[in-house]
Parts: C-alpha cells; structure tokens; sequence
C-alpha cells in the first residue's frame, strides 16, 4: 500500500469544494491511502456534505458558520491540527483539480528529491482551469507545460510593509529544479510540516506564502519545483463569494476583515525580520542570512538581487546538490 497523505484544503463559501474533493479521490492512483482534512466555512448544507461521500471515513471535516472565519490562515492551522502522523502532506485550495495518477506523480518526484534531501517540499502555482461562463459544472483545463517556477515580481515587492510578490516562470521541461519560494495552493511536502511549520493563525491573507517560504526554508525544507505538476487551480473569483466581498457576512462577523489583515501585515513583519519567536517564527536549521546569499531576498536591506528576479542562477543547479 502506498504511504498515507494528509490533504488540506480551507473553503470559503465555495461551490467548487465538492468538486475538489471528488476530483482527488476518484484520480488518485491509491485512494485507499488519502486522508482529508476539510475547514469549510459556509452555511450548513451549502455546497458540501459529508454523509455524501462514499469514502467519508477519509474525511475528517470542519464546519463553522463563514460570520466566525479569521481568513485562510487561520482555516489552513485548523487543517494541520487534524494531521495524524500520516507521512505526507499535501495542501491545495478548494477550487483544485487534479489529473489522472496525480498521487504516484507526487510521491516518485520526492522519494527521488529524498535520496539526497532530507526535507524536499514540491510547490508551484498549478496549471489553471476556469469555469465557463460562472458555470461549476462546465470546466476547462490550460496545461503551462514545462516546469512552473517561482521569482520575484519586483513591482509589488516591499511597497506594501514586508510583502514579496511571487510569480510563474516557465521553464523547459526536465528534472525538478531547487526554488525560494511557495504557493499555498499546491505544496507538498513531508506530513512533519503540520509540527515543524504550523501554520501562523494570526496571518490573514497577505504574507501567506513568502513567510510560508521563509519558515520552511529555515526550518530545514529544501523547496523543489517539478515538471508535469499534477494538479490545476481556480484564479479567478467570480463564480464565489470572497470574504471581503461578502457583505451579509460584514454586517454580522465580530470584526471587520480589513482589522485582521492589519494585524496580519505586522504579523508577517515580525516573521520575516526574525523578530518573532515560538513556533510560528523562524527554524534553527537555516538562517536569514543564508536565505538572502541563496536566492537575492534580503529582508533586512529590503533588497533583491538579479537572481531572485530571474532564477537564471539558482535553476541551473543540479537539484541532486544540497542546499547552501
């Protein structure tokens, strides 16, 4: 039997949930192995039920009302808290779909990156599908092709407190190549991020994945991306409601969605400048420092290098290298 794998997903009131879910199970190549770990901030019986779902046992599954939701990281540390030691972890967003055998593709990619990394993470932005004309039940898949890197976009970086913007590159497929930063919406990794890297509950929105970057990159994680990425992405956002766009639930939440991403601003100061301590800041393994001389981010200058523009540098290294 292949190895367990934890699968996060943190849901705002949206339709394409079900689909998710469904689309992971039925493509898998060993179903039997999945475990779900469901937050789904919606109304009861809105666009999700349990009891559905021919393989419910797999799902352990969150509900709160969308009125008490404190944004997508603090639904994704909920997630986390109902990993049970299974030996990896896999999180997406909840409008993902993933291709035929998409579970064999993950875990061949980073049993080869373990035979010389000890923590390998595999991230990118997926490959996209959209809804046409709003309809969920009528997608369409775009495959990138390639391998999806991730630089730097240097016009929305540092103009707003500490937020670095990443952003896709596409490079010629071939052997997965060493990378610097995250998406949220697909990274799989060891299921030990879950106690090693616990999500910070205090971000909100902006920050989630260059902090996510930084913590994982100094807490030993060596980030990969991979050629052939298995899984699409939903980005854009009119066929559902958002959490600043959803007015009826402005009126009734205890605090208004613009006072967390405030603190989640200063938050992801603390985190990225090393001045937070305890589990939610930096690791031990790697430093500031090292991170800056490795990919061109310096967060204490506020300062980029050419590389972490371009990545024309640190993509050619041969990934079978350790990191420096």
């Amino acid at each position: 039997m292949p190895p367990k794998i934890f699968i996060s997903i943190a849901s705002y009131r949206d339709p394409l949930l079900h689909t998710t879910v469904m689309s992971a199970y039925n493509n898998a190549a060993g179903k039997d192995a999945l475990v779900f770990g469901v937050v789904d901030q919606s109304f009861l019986g809105e666009f999700f039920s349990l009891h559905s779902l021919p393989f419910s046992e797999q799902v352990r599954y969150l509900r709160l009302d969308p009125e008490y939701g404190r944004g997508a990281c603090w639904a994704r540390n909920l997630a986390q808290s109902m990993w049970n030691g299974e030996k990896y972890f896999l999180q997406v967003d909840s409008h993902t779909l993933f291709n035929e055998g998409w579970d064999y593709l993950f875990l061949k990619e980073i049993q080869e990156l373990e035979k010389y990394h000890e923590k390998p993470a595999i991230t990118a932005y997926p490959h996209v599908f959209t809804t046409v004309g709003n309809n969920i039940n009528d997608l369409k898949k775009m495959d990138y092709g390639g391998i999806i890197a991730h630089v730097v976009d240097q016009t929305k970086t540092f103009d707003n407190n500490w937020f670095v913007q990443g952003h896709a590159r596409v490079l010629p497929e071939g052997p997965p190549v060493h990378g610097f930063l995250t998406s949220a919406g697909c990274l799989f990794t060891h299921g030990t991020i879950c106690e090693e890297v616990p999500y910070d509950p205090f971000l909100y929105f902006i920050g989630e994945e260059p902090s996510l970057a930084v913590r994982l990159w100094t807490s030993g994680y060596s980030i990969f991306h991979m050629a052939k990425l298995p899984v699409l992405h939903h980005y854009g956002r009119d066929y559902r409601t958002t959490v600043w766009g959803d007015e009826f639930i402005e009126k009734h939440r205890p605090r208004k969605w613009y006072a967390y991403d405030e603190v989640s601003k200063s938050r992801l100061s603390g985190i990225v400048t090393g001045k937070l301590s305890g589990a939610y800041g930096l690791g031990k393994k790697r430093t500031l420092a090292q991170y800056a001389a490795w990919c061109g981010i310096d967060y204490e200058n506020r300062t980029l290098s050419r590389d972490a523009m371009t990545g024309d540098e640190l993509f050619k290294r041969d990934y079978k290298l350790e990191v420096a």
